[in-house]
């Protein structure tokens, strides 16, 4: 009897010892999503025939505004065998298209600031630090009603971190203005805020982070993820505000006056 109850306890410490992240018994491992043709983006054998692209440059559209894959209206979605990443079109005005948001990989790479909505996926720069070798992504949040996402499509992990930056057609409007927009102001803020969802649908953690503060843009920048905990998927919404009396204040209009654009690359994951 006692020789059960030495083993049980043996089982239970060692048990107790595997789960180290509050998601059962997970032995996680560390992998990177860079976006880049010599890792593969299909092969969901999980899922036949839900992933028709081979390889990340088949998910750059070849129009950057009004292209046949982001605008066809059959839906677009993308997915990493390594790190088990998904993304698809949140789908806010139920056509399937851009115009409701999501996350489309680019490789659109300028120095010009005359950025419009028909180059709404290029970036001004590539990073020293590796990001945007070649291809990354961009996220258009067209409602935080119905934020565009990643998640984790069979497992759960953390998200470390990702490098994000500007988009030329956010950074062309805050820093010159246009017919709708204003230059922004030294009082004015556009942040991203990151909200992690557990595989039982609850709210984490919220993380965010400054992409303009003033019109003054930062440069590619690694965001520091982990707080989220374990998730199931992540969502990311954005506003902008203005600092009233010192303290930050997000504008609660229905719509925003600058476009809510941001790009980020190297997604490191614990799985």
């Amino acid at each position: 009897m006692k020789k059960i109850f030495y083993l049980v306890m043996l089982a239970t410490i060692f048990a107790v010892g595997c789960s180290n992240d509050g998601d059962g018994d997970v032995q996680r491992k560390r992998y990177l999503c860079n976006f880049e043709d010599d890792r593969h983006a299909g092969g969901d054998t999980e899922n036949p025939g839900t992933v028709q692209y081979s390889w990340w440059k088949d998910l750059v559209d070849t129009q950057q505004y009004g292209g046949e894959l982001l605008y066809s209206g059959k839906g677009y979605a993308w997915y990493d065998v390594r790190t088990d990443l998904y993304s698809k079109l949140p789908d806010k005005w139920q056509t399937g298209t851009f115009d409701g948001g999501g996350i489309a990989i680019s490789n659109y790479i300028v120095t010009s600031l005359e950025a419009t909505y028909e180059q709404q996926l290029t970036i001004s720069e590539k990073s020293l630090n590796g990001a945007a070798n070649t291809n990354f992504a961009v996220c258009y949040v067209a409602s935080n009603d119905v934020p565009p996402f990643i998640e984790f499509k069979y497992t759960t992990g953390i998200i470390e971190f990702i490098y994000v930056v500007n988009t030329s057609y956010t950074l062309n409007v805050v820093k010159n203005g246009n017919s709708f927009a204003p230059k922004m102001g030294d009082d004015q803020y556009i942040k991203i805020v990151a909200t992690g969802i557990d595989k039982n649908g609850n709210v984490t953690n919220s993380l965010s982070y400054k992409l303009f503060d003033g019109p003054y843009p930062k440069s590619w920048k690694r965001w520091d993820l982990s707080a989220l905990g374990v998730v199931k998927r992540v969502e990311f919404r954005m506003y902008e505000g203005r600092y009233i009396n010192g303290i930050e204040t997000d504008s609660e209009a229905e719509y925003p006056t600058y476009p809510m654009y941001f790009a980020f690359d190297n997604i490191q994951v614990l799985r």
